[in-house]
């Protein structure tokens, strides 16, 4: 008799986009979606990672969702399980305390997400715009308070 070998697949973002994808199929519904929202884990420009956010509606919950490029190629020293580390799987707005809006006079808008528990995000960066309409798409499917 073999024995069968689990894995833990929680951090794998390829395993973390097939679940939410099923889940998608499953009466959510996608009501924002922007490409090249970038975090910068370090100082670096080089380790920059650029990934896909993502609001879905589910019945009534309103869930926020952020996976990284793969195979994104650049001269970062971290590797795709790095950038996995940061992978942000179906979070319910529920669990969100605050969203920080920076309009700086030079660089580019970002957004800091603070979770309840005091966890806060990385900010995202928003390079090509959408800050406007990411918190637009907020407001029409969850309460915001300023």
């Amino acid at each position: 008799m073999q024995e069968v070998e689990l894995h833990n697949l929680s951090d794998d973002a390829d395993y973390a986009a097939s679940q939410l994808q099923s889940s998608e199929l499953d009466g959510a519904e996608i009501v924002y979606s922007k490409d090249n929202v970038t975090i910068h884990p370090t100082q670096y420009a080089s380790e920059r990672i650029s990934g896909r956010l993502k609001l879905i509606k589910q019945g009534s919950s309103l869930l926020m969702t952020w996976i990284p490029y793969e195979g994104q190629r650049s001269n970062a020293r971290l590797s795709e399980k790095d950038k996995n580390l940061y992978t942000i799987t179906a979070v319910p707005f529920t669990d969100v305390r605050s969203i920080r809006r920076h309009t700086p006079t030079l660089g580019w808008q970002y957004i800091i997400v603070v979770l309840s528990s005091g966890l806060a995000f990385p900010p995202f960066y928003f390079y090509n715009g959408g800050v406007r309409e990411f918190l637009a798409a907020i407001k029409q499917h969850a309460f915001l308070e300023r």
